[in-house]
């Protein structure tokens, strides 16, 4: 029997076992930089539990208890993160001789909404402008980031701040164009 992703998707909301997540790294690869925080937002619940370094560099706990956390969901939402989350998830926890997150099924907004829309720009912060969600995508400095290892419990508010922000406006994103969603994958 097979299941419509719609039928799908009820189904994980109203069990409250749908994972809305996101990332914050230092850097976009997992060899040269490292994991900062993880949010993830249970679907239709207020507040996300995040997950962060204590320190720069040493992400093991992080990414061991990230893993650990999805892995109790029964489906994911991200943005873009097919093409970088679990990969650099995957990176982190490889790095630390763990055991990569075993998939689960995974819409990824990013790859679904990007070949049914005509708009300027595929980004998150952008669709949610267009379509005048409440949750903004919140901007951090570069001077948050580059200085991190100076100012690394300030900073890393801000950072968390974003992170959390993230999950909550793709969990608006996600209410407001579930209806698109007709296949989801691994």
């Amino acid at each position: 029997m097979r299941l419509e992703a719609q039928d799908f998707l009820r189904l994980v909301e109203n069990n409250k076992t749908l994972a809305i997540w996101d990332t914050e790294s230092q850097g976009l690869n997992g060899d040269y930089g490292a994991m900062l925080c993880a949010s993830i937002k249970t679907f239709g619940r207020k507040e996300p539990v995040t997950f962060r370094v204590e320190q720069l560099g040493n992400d093991k706990r992080l990414v061991r208890e990230t893993r650990d956390y999805l892995e109790g969901f029964d489906a994911w939402v991200t943005y873009f993160g097919k093409g970088h989350d679990v990969p650099l998830l995957n990176t982190r926890l490889l790095k630390w001789g763990l055991k990569p997150v075993d998939p689960r099924p995974h819409v990824d907004l990013f790859f679904t909404l990007k070949p049914k829309l005509r708009t300027s720009s595929k980004s998150q912060a952008h669709l949610l402008r267009f379509l005048g969600t409440p949750e903004q995508k919140m901007s951090v400095s570069p001077d948050t980031w580059a200085s991190l290892g100076t100012h690394f419990y300030k900073n890393m508010l801000e950072i968390v701040a974003r992170c959390e922000s993230d999950a909550a406006g793709l969990e608006a994103l996600y209410n407001r164009t579930k209806h698109v969603i007709r296949d989801i994958t691994r």
